[in-house]
């Protein structure tokens, strides 16, 4: 059985304009952002990588819960980030588009385009009268960035304080990805799978994926997000914090 830690309180909703800061009713939502890495590495997968994608979403579509909660967006990057899937309510969505494998894994303009969706995506969940808890981001990569130091700065610019929906990170690393940068990326959690080779590799690919879609099933019955403690065929990396 999952066992969960339970993250995002009413304290954890994105803060609202001072108009809005007495008003706790109406509808809550999760943003959540299922980031996805599609470097030239990950061709052996890609195949793999659909067809999960597909039953994630198919499962997460047929539960009330959370297309009531969960507002999902996926995005893949390689050399150029890519919206696969603009925000949406998961009961509103019809089909996937087809992910395809090439390039560089291009961290820093991944994290560019993710804190400008995370910007338009919370204003528009406002327009519709959602109020939003902290965004949550899930990162599943197999390969270190291939933008040598620059993207540290994208990476801060996303988790900055001092801007208002900055995102909770969690990271999932397999093949050649880097467990310290795996922990420098993250916020609440970071998994990484033992080395492997291409079989190792796409079990440990389809735990992830399956690891994020029961995280999202358990924080929707909670409406808070549930982060797990463990993760089948993956280490938990310990994160360091300041206080």
């Amino acid at each position: 059985m999952e066992r969960y830690a339970e993250w995002g309180t009413e304290a954890d909703t994105v803060p609202a304009g001072d108009a809005e800061r007495h008003d706790s009713g109406g509808q809550k939502g999760l943003p959540t952002y299922l980031v996805l890495d599609t470097s030239g590495s990950m061709g052996p997968y890609e195949k793999l990588l659909n067809d999960t994608l597909t039953e994630v979403v198919d499962t997460l579509y047929a539960s009330p819960r959370v297309a009531e909660f969960v507002h999902l967006s996926i995005i893949s990057f390689n050399t150029s980030p890519h919206v696969v899937v603009p925000m949406t309510d998961i009961s509103e969505l019809t089909g996937l588009p087809v992910v395809t494998c090439g390039g560089l894994t291009a961290y820093g303009a991944m994290f560019d385009l993710l804190r400008d969706r995370i910007g338009q995506d919370v204003d528009g969940l406002k327009s519709k009268s959602v109020r939003a808890y902290r965004p949550v981001v899930f990162l599943l990569t197999d390969g270190i960035p291939s933008d040598g130091k620059t993207w540290r700065s994208s990476l801060a610019a996303l988790r900055d304080p001092g801007w208002r929906p900055h995102p909770n990170l969690l990271t999932y690393g397999f093949g050649e990805a880097s467990e310290a940068i795996l922990k420098e990326v993250s916020t609440l959690a970071a998994y990484m799978a033992e080395p492997g080779r291409e079989e190792e590799n796409k079990k440990a690919l389809s735990g992830a994926l399956t690891s994020v879609m029961q995280t999202l099933v358990a924080s929707a019955e909670v409406r808070r997000l549930q982060v797990p403690h463990e993760v089948e065929g993956y280490t938990s990396v310990p994160l360091e914090y300041v206080d």
